[in-house]
Formats: structure tokens, sequence, C-alpha cells
């Protein structure tokens, strides 16, 4: 191979190399640490090359040195110059462009190129025959194939996958019954890291041969569905519209609009029933499946609707026949309790605190759930058990404003059920809270009786709404300071830019 040639590719290494830094500048990138320690070592080479070639000075070396030395300066001046062309291709086609060119196949044309070079690096430098090495026995190269045949599997595979597209990198999918998000993938294994934060490795054979499920094509937005097995002597419809409450009020789950609710099977003295929602990130499968579950068990809880053993045990119990009687006793002394230990309800007596007791029922909400809605129309009064709640005031733009906390022993509901008048505010559990909620009839059965209440209720209502009012009013005066800031702040930017006094 002539000097001249050699020391041509070296130059022409450096120009790549300096072409690529320009680019890299314009486009505001860094330049991989690879081709920076490749750019180096073949400019240390490249000027040794020059300052040996015309410097007189400079002791002879042998012909060994000088191949050694050619053949380096080659291989890295060749080295530097794939590494430059693959950036290239990689930063302004497949990450600006998005155009499909598998990184890896980059990486096997640029071993190819290599060892095409150090055969003819080999051959025209120090002048050894490649006929001998290339022509092997028979036995020779069925030991080698024999060897290679899971490799070149794996590098078929790899390329084929590649060429399909059948998934991408950080795509959520399901490999031969691994579920997992794709974190790497290279000529001869895909690794997928599992919900558990598992590093699992699959052969490119094995994932060509395997049913491949992609959650992330061609959105990220999924089909999920839920099942529940429950006693046939409920009705269908009051199931299913339970069911599908559950859903109504989560941010991130939307109810599909053909699927729902709807029976999938009757067997056995049981009907199983399917929720189907829509889930935007699959990422949050589990999550938002926890939330759909506890919000079901909670609205099916609170229907009377019970879920029964999986695994269909005999469970006996030796029950009484008053049994109903005793438990709903139970309860109403329970109810009667906690009101008697309010001090706004301490002016009625124990009569007709029996009666609220007698009239009321116990609900319970997990935490997120929307026990009330502004706007609508209630006639029920609610008591906080247990658990703490948000207040909600939808404000004149139609954000939603919290304006208090209520806990243990606090009440609300009472302008709907004296009055008739729309939920004036939106509450929301913050935790797991259990709630007494007082029929209308009743208590107003109690007001009549005992006008006093009915003075203590106004003042807790006037109290109640001054509240509300003036965290409207903070909000509002809140908003309007930061407008106006904002303002004067972009009008003395202006003034500064423009030299305005």
């Amino acid at each position: 191979m002539p000097f001249a040639w050699m020391v041509n590719a070296v130059w022409v290494a450096i120009t790549a190399v300096v072409i690529v830094t320009l680019i890299s500048r314009i486009l505001k990138t860094k330049l991989p640490l690879g081709l920076i320690g490749s750019a180096i070592l073949t400019i240390v080479l490249g000027q040794g090359l020059i300052i040996w070639s015309g410097n007189p000075d400079v002791p002879v070396l042998t012909t060994v040195q000088r191949n050694i030395w050619l053949a380096a300066a080659f291989f890295l001046a060749l080295s530097t110059t794939l590494r430059a062309i693959k950036w290239l291709l990689l930063e302004l086609l497949v990450y600006r462009r998005s155009v499909k060119i598998p990184p890896f196949l980059l990486d096997i044309s640029e071993w190819f190129i290599l060892l095409l070079v150090v055969l003819a690096t080999v051959r025209l430098v120090f002048g050894v025959e490649l006929t001998g090495l290339l022509v092997t026995s028979t036995v020779a190269s069925a030991i080698i194939g024999l060897a290679l045949q899971d490799t070149l599997g794996n590098l078929i595979s790899g390329i084929s996958l590649q060429i399909e597209a059948p998934f991408a990198v950080d795509d959520w999918v399901e490999i031969d019954g691994i579920e997992g998000i794709i974190v790497r993938q290279n000529w001869r294994t895909l690794t997928l890291l599992t919900r558990e934060d598992h590093r699992v490795m699959l052969t490119n054979s094995t994932v060509a041969q395997s049913k491949i499920i992609n959650y992330s094509r061609p959105t990220n937005r999924q089909i999920q569905t839920v099942y529940l097995t429950l006693s046939e002597s409920y009705s269908p419809n009051l199931v299913k519209e339970t069911l599908m409450a559950s859903v109504q009020g989560l941010d991130d789950v939307k109810l599909h609009p053909r699927l729902r609710s709807h029976v999938v099977s009757m067997q056995d003295g049981c009907v199983t029933y399917g929720l189907s929602y829509w889930l935007d990130d699959y990422s949050d499968k589990i999550i938002a499946r926890d939330k759909v579950l506890t919000r079901a068990w909670f609205n099916l809880h609170r229907v009377g609707i019970h879920i029964p053993d999986p695994t269909g045990n005999f469970k006996l119990h030796m029950i009484p026949q008053n049994a109903k009687q005793l438990a709903m006793h139970s309860r109403q002394e329970e109810l009667f309790a906690t009101m008697q230990s309010l001090e706004w309800l301490d002016v009625l007596n124990e009569t007709q605190l029996k009666q609220l007791a007698d009239h009321s029922a116990a609900s319970t909400y997990t935490s997120g759930e929307q026990l009330v809605r502004q706007g609508d129309a209630g006639d029920s009064l609610f008591i906080i058990k247990e658990g703490a709640v948000s207040v909600y005031v939808q404000s004149e733009d139609g954000r939603s404003v919290f304006t208090n906390n209520l806990h243990a022993g606090d009440f609300f509901g009472e302008m709907s059920l004296l009055t008739g008048e729309a939920r004036s505010a939106s509450i929301r559990a913050e935790e797991e809270t259990e709630v007494i909620i007082i029929d209308k009839e009743a208590f107003t059965n109690v007001l009549t009786q005992d006008p006093t209440i009915l003075e203590r209720f106004v003042t807790a209502i006037e109290r109640r709404q001054k509240g509300n009012t003036q965290r409207l009013r903070e909000d509002s005066a809140r908003r309007r300071r930061e407008m106006e800031n904002g303002r004067d702040a972009f009008i003395r930017r202006i003034r500064r830019y423009l030299r305005v006094p």
C-alpha cells in the first residue's frame, strides 16, 4: 500500500472529525466519547507520520516498525471515519427525522468493513498471503459452522426484528409470557425490565419464535378489563351500574364507550361481570386496576352486594333466628352512640336521637372518592363518623377551589336537605371515610318538634358559608395579584430592552 495513501486516509479522518464537530455545534449536541478518543489517537499517529516522512533528522525505522505504524494509522483513520459517518446517520436521520435505521445494523456494517480492512492491511502492508487462511478443511468448516449456529441465528433474527420493527426501546411488551419494558436491543439479545425491576434477557431467536404483544403500539392507550364473579341473586343491571360508578370520577381511567360493564358468563349459580376501561399509560396498569377494584369493593358493599368466597368451600355458622334483627339493633345502637357524642346535637333528647338513628344509614368511601358533586340534587345530610373529607367550590372561571377540610363530627349537605337546593360544593374523601346519612323525613320531624336545633343549624350554616366565601375571595385576589405582578414584570422587561425610562 503506498505511503501517500496512508497519509491521505489520516487526513480524511481528521477532516471528517472536523465536519462532525461543526455539525454537533450547530445541532447543539455532544459527540460520543468513543469518537473523540479515536479522533485524538488518529491525530497523534497522523502527526507522527508527517514528522517521520518530512524530517530527515528522525531515525530511519525498520521495515517491520514502518509497516506496523502505517497499519495502525490507517486502521485508526478508517475507524474514526466510520464512527463519524455512523454518528451522522444516527443524529441526522434516526434521532432528528425518525428514520428507522437499526443501530446495531450500523455496528455490524462497521465491523464488517473493519474486518475487510484488517485483511487488506495484512495482505498489502505485511505481504501475507490469505489463501491458506481462507481455504480450510471440511472438518474445520463443520466445527466452526456448528459453533456459530446459535450466534448466526440470533444475528439473523435480530436483523429481521429490526427490519420488521414490531417494537422499539421503551415499548411495553409481552414476549414469551414475560411482560416488561424494552430497555436494550442488540445483535444477539433483547433486554426487558419487568415491573418487579428484574432485567430479563431473551435471545433474538427466542423473540422471533414467540408471540409478541406490544402494549405501546399504535398508542399507549389500551383497553383493560377486570372481572368479578358475584352471586346470581343480584340484579345484573344493579351490578353493572354499581361497577360503572366505580370508574366515574377517576382522572386517569375512562369507561370504554361500548363495552363498559357487561355480563361475561353465567354458571354454577354465579355471574361473571367484566368492567372495561381505557388506560392512557400502560405503565400505570397495576395502579389503575387497584383504584378500580378498590372503588368497586366500596360501591358494591354500599348497595349490599358481597363478593363470594372464590374457593367454593362451605362454611357452617350457628346463626340465631333473629340474627338480622340483632345486627340491625347493634348498628342502630352504634349510630346512636356516635350521634350522642356530637355537640351540635346535644339539644336532642334520647328519643329524638334514637329516631334519627333508626332512619339513618352508614356508608364507607375510599380515598379520592367523591361523596357529593356540586350542582347535583340531594335530600340527605351527611355526618362524618370516621375519616376526613375536603370541600371544593367551583369558582367563576370554572376552577375547583379548595375551601375547607371536615373531620369526624362535622356535617355537610344541610342546605340540600332543608331547602331542596342543589349541592353547593363538591365533597371528596381524603382517606377511608365512614359517614352517617340521615333520612330527610326523620330529620324534618325532629326539627319541627324542637326549633332550637334549627337555630343552631342556621348558625353553623352561616359560619360555613362565610368561610367558603372568604376562601373564594382570597383565591380571586391572589390570582389578580399574580396577573398584575406578571404584567408589571413584563412591562419592566420591555422598558429595559428598549431603554425606555
